[in-house]
């Protein structure tokens, strides 16, 4: 069995080479030496021979890594920003030939990257205006239908349509939402959030605690949080709310005491269009978009959901944001 060795990296490899050119050119030079006392007698170490062969080479390697690392590290950066958010701001070619054409290659790539994510966007914006003009025309004709039990029917498929078409371009636009990053009371935003579920008469509970304030989006994070709580009243028939900070990381659980899930679907649920549930009736639980939202929100805030089963019976489902935001 072989086990797997860390690759070095470039400026690892070229101190090597270094190394191994300063003990090579040493045994040169003692060979050469060798030869001259045999020649001559007497000692001919030619120690400043080997000194001068050390720092050529440190010189030259120090200059190549400088040449090669500084805009490969440039590249790297500007790269982890890459958010889809915004277009990147191209990178000035600089270093060897081939880390030059690297550079033009990854600012022609960004830039096709983007074309593509504002074509995406006005393709949805045309899509979605598409399809809401058919539907409101059928709701209008339907509203002259009989017997009533069939317009009821028809309306309720009409809204679905219309639920389900507003989760898929929510899901689509929502990494390149126009929304600002504001410093947010969380807790105010969740008890908000909370509170309109109560209204509706969900059994959802806040747990109390002092205020937290944190940079977020707060129409999308309220939209991720009112997902999650959905998704714990549907099921669960009841959600508990809480709020923390560990390090730097803002943690949001939604708590409930249901069935929990197979622990070999908590990561399968997360995923677009994934239920449980095969049917596709918005009573039973919708287009199966609500956690993807959830998650695709958390990814824009540098952040993840995670679901797990508790101990106790039911699920926690736990939006973990960190506090440095990319984009």
């Amino acid at each position: 069995m072989r086990l797997p060795l860390p690759s070095p990296s470039l400026r690892s490899q070229l101190l090597l080479i270094a190394v191994g050119g300063f003990v090579v050119g040493h045994m040169l030079n003692m060979i050469l030496a060798s030869g001259l006392r045999h020649m001559h007698g007497g000692n001919h170490l030619l120690t400043p021979v080997s000194v001068l062969i050390f720092v050529a080479l440190l010189a030259a390697v120090a200059w190549l890594s400088a040449r090669v690392t500084r805009p490969l590290q440039r590249l790297t950066e500007s790269a982890d920003k890459f958010s889809g958010m915004e277009p990147l701001q191209p990178l000035e070619p600089e270093g060897p030939p081939d880390m030059r054409r690297a550079i033009e290659a990854f600012n022609g790539l960004s830039r096709r990257i983007s074309d593509l994510l504002d074509e995406k966007d006005q393709m949805l914006g045309a899509l979605g205006h598409d399809l809401r003009t058919p539907l409101a025309s059928m709701k209008i004709r339907a509203a002259s239908m009989r017997p009533v039990d069939e317009r009821a029917a028809l309306f309720s498929t009409v809204d679905g349509m219309e639920r389900m078409i507003e989760d898929i371009l929510t899901l689509a636009r929502t990494g390149r939402s126009a929304e600002p990053l504001a410093r947010v009371d969380v807790r105010a935003l969740v008890s908000g959030v909370v509170d309109e579920f109560r209204a509706q008469g969900a059994a959802v509970e806040q747990e109390p605690g002092e205020a937290i304030v944190w940079p977020l989006r707060p129409e999308l994070l309220g939209r991720a949080l009112g997902n999650l709580i959905d998704n714990a009243v549907r099921y669960a028939g009841g959600a508990r709310l809480g709020v923390a900070v560990e390090g730097k990381t803002l943690l949001i659980r939604v708590k409930d005491d249901g069935p929990g899930l197979p622990a070999d679907q908590l990561e399968h649920v997360l995923r677009p269009f994934a239920r449980l549930d095969q049917s596709r009736n918005r009573g039973t639980g919708g287009a199966g978009l609500g956690l993807a939202i959830a998650v695709s929100i958390a990814r824009l805030h540098g952040g993840t959901v995670e679901l797990e089963n508790r101990a106790e019976g039911g699920l926690s489902a736990t939006l973990r944001l960190t506090e440095g935001l990319p984009g």
